[in-house]
């Protein structure tokens, strides 16, 4: 059912866009079609991608880089969205970040081949290259290569920039919050429903032999993976935070009441109580902190406004009450306060294994500092790091291994490892200038900015002990949210384009 009603949506949409396309061609375009069309298009995709695997399979990150292609050329076919684009700093430094990927794909040190098809384990061939430029891994693209991280980068940064040239109104942020707090939503129903009918398959019709079929994997909607599909649903629920503070703004203004407003906290409260029994652990706790920290920066609001409303107040008292009697009878359900409270706190650090894969990730940066060991490398390098560790040592496995990993668990670390220190400075610099814009702008942001910003902040957190960054829905999202926010917040509230 999901994927039929996506699918008509992703087909109205296209429908849609090739009849702009008509009428561009034809010198009939208006630039609020234009805009329509943009949005349409990058907000059915965010709204499909999370029931496509998340976005892992090499086809769906191209379909991904091809939708951005194509929003991106009609957000440019007006001079104006032309001018704002080349105004945009994030074009600019996107466009040296993916060139710096490029030249390590094009200028490769190693090659890699697997040993066995049966067995994770790659030998690496030395290949010429020059040694004072990026270089990277020549793999199976199919497999995880410097091109296929091109790509995989290439896709949000296009969509960003289609979506920053072309959107003119607050609008279209504020409709594109509602639609990823509604996909959240649906995304804890099918969760709960594939609970009380746990199936053998992905969502009831997907079998995929080469991933591990268990409850954290087919209980999951379409992410294969408890803790991917926290990182999404967090995301939704700090958009359904902001939606709440909208219509309390607008009930503020128009003088209406609050109704919407407790309708969407609910809704938000719903997938809170989702995170207690989804198994994700990191998940559970950042949902509930930004849970409790939107509803202070409300009541906050309320007050810096000067207005009286007792039944806000309440109300946020009646929610926070039934977010601690939920915590209260989860941990009174099976286990002890004691064994809970432990278990909880040792997601800062999550165990032995991936503390001890950070340090590994650590010495894998020095030989190869300054411009690292390649986009897509960690697979094929972390072997024999690992092997001169004891905890990942053990010669009764294949190649004398107990652990492969694809990611260090730390994506700070991995990008560093992975893009040297020119490579992530290029990938930082992009986060501190849409968070010093957040900053320069943080008036206009609005209580809703600040609450979808509180969700984002949160994903670069969990990045310190996940790798957030590296599951395609869940980046893709995190873009597309960051840049969304901050267009609003700039525009002029009046702002409009006449059809």
């Amino acid at each position: 059912m999901c994927f039929a009603a996506s699918a008509s949506v992703f087909s109205r949409v296209i429908i849609f866009v090739n009849s702009v396309s008509t009428n561009i061609s034809a010198g009939k375009h208006s630039r609020g079609g234009i805009e329509q069309a943009v949005t349409g298009l990058i907000t059915a995709w965010l709204v499909i991608q999370p029931w496509l695997m998340a976005g892992w399979y090499w086809w769906i990150q191209a379909l991904s880089a091809v939708v951005g292609v194509v929003a991106l050329a009609l957000a440019l076919s007006t001079k104006e969205n032309r001018r704002t684009l080349w105004r945009f700093p994030v074009f600019w430094l996107g466009l040296l970040f993916l060139s710096y990927v490029a030249c390590q794909a094009l200028n490769p040190w190693a090659m890699a081949v697997q040993h066995r098809k049966d067995v994770l384990l790659w030998d690496l061939y030395l290949h010429p290259h020059i040694s004072w430029l990026p270089s990277g891994i020549s793999a199976d693209y199919f497999e995880i290569s410097t091109w296929r991280m091109f790509v995989y980068w290439l896709a949000p940064w296009l969509l960003v920039c289609a979506w920053w040239a072309a959107v003119k109104r607050r609008r279209s942020g504020r409709r594109l919050v509602l639609i990823v707090f509604l996909n959240g939503l649906a995304t804890a129903v099918i969760i709960l429903a594939l609970r009380i009918h746990p199936p053998v398959r992905y969502l009831w019709v997907y079998l995929d032999t080469s991933i591990p079929l268990g409850a954290a994997h087919t209980e999951s909607a379409g992410f294969g993976n408890w803790d991917h599909a926290g990182m999404f649903l967090y995301l939704s629920l700090g958009a359904g935070m902001a939606l709440a503070g909208r219509f309390m703004a607008s009930a503020r203004k128009e003088g209406r009441d609050t109704g919407f407003v407790w309708i969407v906290l609910l809704g938000c409260l719903a997938l809170v109580g989702l995170f207690f029994k989804l198994g994700s652990r990191s998940g559970l706790v950042v949902a509930c902190v930004c849970f409790v920290l939107g509803l202070i920066m409300l009541l906050v609001t309320s007050l810096r406004t000067g207005e009286k409303l007792p039944g806000l107040w309440a109300g946020v008292m009646v929610l926070l009450i039934s977010l601690a009697g939920l915590v209260a009878y989860e941990f009174q359900g099976t286990h002890s306060w004691t064994l809970e409270r432990e278990r909880y706190l040792r997601t800062l650090t999550r165990d032995d294994t991936r503390a001890q894969l950070r340090q590994e990730t650590l010495r894998m940066m020095q030989p190869r500092f300054w411009l690292g060991w390649g986009a897509g490398s960690y697979r094929y390098v972390s072997p024999d790091y690992f092997r001169e560790d004891y905890l990942f040592h053990d010669s009764h496995y294949w190649g004398g291994l107990e652990i492969y990993t694809d990611y260090a668990h730390c994506d700070w670390l991995q990008f560093a490892m992975e893009l040297g220190v020119v490579g992530a400075g290029l990938a930082l610099a992009i986060l501190i200038y849409w968070f010093g814009y957040a900053l320069w702008l943080w008036r206009r942001l609005g209580v809703e900015g600040w609450l979808v910003l509180l969700a984002t902040a949160a994903i670069l957190a969990h990045a310190v002990i996940d790798f957030p960054m590296y599951v395609p829905a869940v980046f893709t999202l995190f873009c597309l949210l960051v840049a969304s926010s901050i267009k609003t917040a700039s525009l002029e509230p009046r702002a409009m384009v006449r059809r």
